[in-house]
């Protein structure tokens, strides 16, 4: 596979060991910025977390269309947050991109960030173990830890559940991309924490629903 990703206007580096961004999350970015920028024009400063970043298409993106946001980038690999920082000094991003190693929330300084976020954003692993097989060899070239969302395809999706309302201000957003038919299992997941409310999908380009916008509605 190539390691040059095209992503919305961006020529971005994989490196051969980062996730290659899909169409499908350049629907994410826009429903972000439509978002986050609805009623409230696009020049207040917004807080944003990318979780997963990978080669940074997510963050990189942010700061171009989200011109006064700040965003903190998370990933588990030394590898991908490397190149995501390439990427982001390519596109003179680096400056409003803190790239932080984390799995999920644990890198993250709970005193520091609590409720600090206007939106919290991830296109998780979410491939199930027994789909896993029957994916494209092409689709199979990307890393496996960027894949697998465990037997289910669920885990990520529960553990975002479970810390996302601590780091999210009241009525910030949760934007998540999901795989095909697990919308609303996703909705159901986040329903039981009792911690979001509006739940809303939106469709890819081949009509199914992809992007799953939540919103935190309790105080800690």
């Amino acid at each position: 596979m190539n390691n040059i990703a095209h992503f919305l206007d961006f020529e971005l580096d994989t490196g051969a060991v980062c996730f290659y961004p899909r169409p499908e999350t350049e629907i994410l970015v826009e429903k972000a910025v439509d978002l986050l920028s609805a009623g409230h024009g696009r020049g207040l400063p917004r807080r944003i977390m990318d979780i997963g970043t990978g080669c940074g298409s997510i963050a990189i993106s942010l700061t171009k269309y989200l011109p006064s946001s700040k965003i903190v980038a998370l990933d588990i690999s030394d590898s991908a947050l490397r190149i995501a920082g390439e990427n982001a000094l390519k596109y003179a991003a680096e400056d409003r991109i803190d790239f932080i190693k984390s799995d999920l929330f644990e890198g993250i300084d709970r005193n520091q960030y609590k409720e600090f976020f206007d939106l919290i954003i991830s296109n998780p692993p979410y491939i199930s173990l027994g789909e896993f097989q029957s994916l494209p060899a092409k689709t199979r070239d990307d890393p496996y830890m960027a894949l697998s969302g465990g037997r289910d395809g669920m885990n990520f999706y529960r553990k975002i559940k479970n810390e996302a309302p601590f780091f999210l201000k009241k009525n910030g957003l949760l934007l998540l991309e999901v795989g095909y038919d697990q919308s609303e299992t996703v909705k159901a997941i986040l329903a039981s924490s009792g911690d979001f409310f509006r739940m809303e999908s939106y469709k890819d380009y081949s009509g199914i629903d992809r992007i799953l916008k939540a919103e935190k509605w309790t105080n800690f």
